[in-house]
């Protein structure tokens, strides 16, 4: 194997000690790259004051300014940052500019001090929003190709409010290749302007070492999860983009007609609260469990106990969590938003119409009570999966150094 290649990432999320599932998906994306690249992350936090009385984000204060995940030098400038519950969420693309700002003048100092003493081949930016102005610094300071990753709402949203609509496309607009986790993605980015660029379509994937077919009785037992149950699975986040609550009152309905199901729903967010109370409010408590934010490894128990995965999200980029249900060999219904259609097919799940909760309990039924083709679900993972995203972005970093 030749010279590995020296890839700087700027990220606005990364796992840390004290929020190690954080972008989980990142992490394992760069672990798999280790083997031809050798990486440096530059991830800036935002400044926590080290007092403990009335401060319910103390915990984060005593992020180190550079520290090794998995073997991975990460750096962490720190950034004054309003907190956001001054903020409205409609107000939040006003909060991303003003947060973008702080960012960049905490961090310009050590993103050069790395640049000049390491000089990376490739700047490889994940989020055209928080890290563009010191992406694109660093690109035309040193020369160097710049790549963005785009998710999702990044481009959905925010690249279409002012004044983030500016930043996101100036971003966009001085990177020299943009990778899209799906097809749909570029399409919002061509619909906004953005047509001369290179784009590739590479998903982050699953890691498919953790996220594997396991005996699902045995996975139950270990969970404490009753044998007899049909188990339908969420994981994510409790927030209105995700649409939990139209997977509730889905339940409602399903449990009229079978009632020896159980859903579990894994996850922390604003909305747990309001969610509880609906469950409760609809006489769910003894069909829906709230199991709360779950360590990565027991997700991937949690995906081998249930029978199948639903993502009724209203918005989404395309989900690793959809490509990890399938790598554990399970059948998934999901929303027809964004890049959901070019991952899942009549072979693994079913589509289902966002916020429409009789066609969400119609599908989860009829998945309920398909006989799947377990080698079907695990070929699609296989294509989703990070190993495949790893090979995808090498060959896109090689094109983009024999150019340079």
């Amino acid at each position: 194997m030749g010279k590995k290649i020296k890839l700087l990432i700027i990220t606005h999320t990364f796992p840390t000690k004290y929020n190690p599932i954080a972008a989980i998906f990142l992490l394992n994306q760069l672990t798999a790259l280790k083997k031809y690249c050798e990486i440096k992350v530059i991830f800036p936090y935002a400044y926590v004051p080290k007092i403990k009385i009335f401060n319910p984000y103390y915990r984060f204060s005593k992020i180190p300014p550079k520290e090794k995940v998995k073997g991975i030098p990460v750096y962490h400038p720190k950034y004054f940052m309003i907190p956001r519950i001054l903020f409205k969420l409609r107000f939040l693309n006003f909060y991303l500019v003003v947060e973008s700002f702080f960012s960049y003048l905490a961090s310009k100092n050590i993103a050069d001090k790395v640049t000049a003493d390491w000089n990376p081949d490739i700047i490889h930016m994940h989020g055209p929003l928080t890290e563009g102005l010191l992406g694109v610094n660093l690109k035309r300071k040193y020369n160097k190709p710049l790549l963005v990753t785009v998710y999702g709402e990044d481009i959905t949203r925010y690249s279409k409010q002012v004044p983030s609509n500016y930043l996101t496309r100036f971003t966009l607009k001085n990177s020299d290749a943009i990778i899209c986790q799906s097809k749909f993605l570029q399409n919002e980015i061509n619909s906004i302007g953005i047509y001369n660029k290179k784009f590739f379509i590479i998903s982050m994937g699953a890691l498919t070492s953790k996220f594997k077919p396991k005996d699902k009785n045995k996975v139950r037992e270990i969970l404490n999860l009753p044998k007899n149950k049909k188990i339908i699975l969420f994981v994510g986040h409790l927030a209105t983009r995700k649409g939990v609550e139209y997977l509730i009152r889905a339940v409602k309905i399903i449990t009229e007609k079978d009632k020896n199901i159980l859903c579990c729903i894994v996850g922390s967010g604003h909305l747990e609260y309001s969610l509880k109370n609906l469950t409760q409010n609809l006489g769910l408590n003894g069909y829906i469990k709230f199991l709360g934010q779950k360590k990565y490894d027991y997700v991937a128990l949690y995906m081998n106990a249930c029978n199948i995965l639903v993502l009724p999200s209203l918005n989404e980029g395309l989900p690793v969590v959809l490509c990890e249900a399938l790598a554990c060999g399970k059948p998934v219904v999901a929303t027809k938003v964004a890049g959901t259609p070019e991952l899942v097919n009549k072979d693994v799940g079913y589509l289902v119409k966002p916020k429409d909760v009789d066609d969400l309990a119609k599908k989860i039924i009829l998945a309920l009570n398909k006989k799947w083709d377990k080698k079907k679900l695990l070929k699609r993972a296989k294509e989703f999966s990070v190993t495949n995203s790893a090979n995808k972005l090498i060959n896109v970093y090689n094109s983009l150094l024999e150019k340079s």
